[in-house]
């Protein structure tokens, strides 16, 4: 997997561009008063930089180490510090709890993606946010990246059954086609599916009608 994606990452240009992923620009207000925000397969920084350049301590995990590579060099080109992790997720312990967790299309088997909400959720500080963008199962017919194998894609209602066991409340949790334009691998319409998680005291998650 790590081979895999440092092919991906062998290129002078970067691969999904060097602005953040427009959901987590769109939801910037929640992560505003954020002293402390992960980013979970953040490859080359693009999101992590720009929290970064608002003054917020972030963290960056990835399986690619040229990736994170190009994170540092970009990082030091935009005079912010980013502490990174080379590990997957599976082996990821936090070591505190963030302000918020974000993603955008980690590509995870279906066996791990429970894994993944659960490890995030248990990152937070209580009120603190899990924000992802995911592509859905129906992206297998679209031209604008991602997987094109259904077991790396997410559902919408197996995301649902997984959020109700946590200790959240979920404040967005859709599907929707939007188009992509980042870099040269995330091109055109796509179909995602678009995560606000917020952290609570409770044993599992009520939905905010």
């Amino acid at each position: 997997m790590q081979a895999f994606w440092n092919a991906k990452f062998q290129t002078k240009e970067l691969a999904y561009g060097e602005a953040p992923n427009n959901f987590i620009k769109e939801n910037i207000d929640l992560l505003l008063n954020a002293k402390t925000v992960m980013c979970l397969g953040e490859g080359e920084g693009r999101n992590a930089i720009f929290l970064a350049d608002k003054g917020i301590f972030v963290e960056a995990l990835d399986i690619s180490d040229v990736a994170l590579l190009k994170l540092r060099k970009r990082a030091k080109e935009h005079y912010v510090f980013i502490k990174t992790r080379h590990t997957l997720l599976e082996y990821w312990q936090p070591d505190q709890l963030y302000d918020a967790v974000i993603c955008t299309y980690l590509h995870l088997p279906k066996q791990h993606q429970k894994m993944l909400f659960e490890k995030a959720i248990e990152a937070l500080a209580p009120q603190g946010y899990f924000i992802a963008e995911l592509f859905s199962e129906s992206q297998i017919h679209f031209e604008s990246g991602g997987p094109k194998n259904m077991a790396f894609l997410y559902d919408l209602n197996d995301i649902l059954d997984i959020a109700k066991m946590l200790p959240c409340k979920i404040i967005k949790l859709a599907q929707e086609v939007i188009v992509l334009n980042e870099g040269e691998r995330h091109v055109g319409r796509a179909s995602v599916i678009r995560v606000i998680l917020q952290k609570t005291e409770h044993d599992h998650c009520p939905i905010v009608p």
